[in-house]
């Protein structure tokens, strides 16, 4: 009898698939410390310390870096318009880079009147969120960049997102504040969404906004009605949410305490997760239907796999960036449920000795 139960709880922490999906390492590219994450056609890119590095991940078992887009104190958030790459540069402000030739950026134009933490580009302009504050910067001409607005405010906002004329800010401190930006030029202040502190990313999906929450999981919002969004749902189970990216009905979450979670959102109001990667630390996430790219606070770009059915490297390669100064340790994926299971493997052995 004990021995079955002993297999029973063996077969569970075993298998890390929750509701039939699973997720493996594939890839990982060391640089460093990585904050945000962009990708599309098979070249991602990555913000850092230092800039943005640029890969090509057509081979995600071995990413190559083909070149970085150095900045004076770093890059944090990233937009990806066409063959355009918007990067809030920090010291630099934003940074508006033609992406055409992967292997050759070219820097457009620069607006460098404020310090850059996020950047939102829609319809000719970049939403840019100053740490304090937020500008709109009309890039309609991205040579000759414009402000034609700046906000103000005394909090914390790292992340911004526009739906219409409406502007989401994502203030740790006091939650989701809505503006009116109708008159780009004059945005006003609308409201604040209560039960939305903690706000380190927002995305938008039709008619739902969803809302990494540090230490509060993710918040899903209904913004049929734009300026007036309301609480519909959400998914904790603690954790440091950073990240999110929509994809397929999915949302991938960065997590910097719990790693990666994939929520099923078919339901908005009820996300269920459907598969998790608890051994790494991520500050941003991106994706598509088969595979997770992160941008992880130790070890700069990781790719993983994931689906009902994958095939994976039992082992992942481990690139490292012999520019950067790194200690060159293989870091081979670590997974709790194998531990655990390990451990409770051990002790029933040892029980069954004496």
């Amino acid at each position: 009898m004990r021995l079955s139960v002993f297999l029973i709880i063996l077969m569970f922490v075993l298998v890390p698939v929750v509701h039939g999906l699973e997720i493996t390492q594939v890839g990982v590219f060391d640089f460093g410390v990585a904050y945000d994450i962009v990708y599309r056609d098979d070249v991602a890119y990555v913000s850092g310390n230092d800039g943005v590095d640029v890969f090509d991940v057509s081979d995600r078992e071995n990413p190559e870096k083909l070149v970085r887009i150095e900045t004076s104190g770093g890059a944090f958030g990233l937009a990806l318009e066409e063959d355009v790459l918007y990067v809030a540069a920090v010291n630099d402000g934003l940074l508006i880079v033609d992406v055409s030739s992967h292997g050759n950026p070219v820097t457009l134009g620069s607006v460098m009147e404020f310090t850059a933490m996020d950047v939102y580009v829609d319809g000719g302009y970049a939403y840019v969120s100053c740490g304090g504050s937020y500008s709109i910067v009309d890039v309609s001409n991205p040579r000759s960049p414009v402000i034609s607005s700046t906000v103000s405010g005394s909090g914390r906002s790292y992340t911004i997102n526009v739906n219409g004329d409406t502007l989401y800010l994502g203030e740790t401190e006091k939650g989701l504040m809505v503006y009116d930006i109708s008159d780009r030029s004059e945005p006003v202040y609308l409201r604040t969404v209560s039960g939305t502190i903690g706000i380190f990313d927002i995305k938008s999906d039709g008619a739902e906004l969803y809302l990494a929450c540090h230490g509060n999981g993710i918040k899903v919002l209904d913004i049929s009605d734009g300026p007036n969004p309301r609480l519909i749902g959400g998914f904790n189970n603690g954790g440091e949410a950073y990240g999110i990216h929509i994809v397929d009905g999915f949302l991938l979450v960065a997590d910097l305490q719990q790693g990666i979670k994939i929520l099923d959102i078919s339901e908005p109001t009820t996300p269920t997760l459907s598969a998790s990667w608890t051994s790494t630390h991520p500050h941003g996430i991106s994706g598509d239907s088969q595979y997770v790219y992160l941008a992880d606070q130790d070890d700069g770009l990781e790719i993983f796999i994931y689906g009902e059915d994958i095939e994976a490297p039992e082992t992942p390669i481990n690139n490292i960036d012999a520019s950067e100064n790194d200690s060159i340790v293989d870091r081979v994926p670590f997974n709790a449920s194998f531990v655990l299971a390990g451990i409770l493997a051990t002790a029933w052995i040892t029980r069954k000795k004496l």
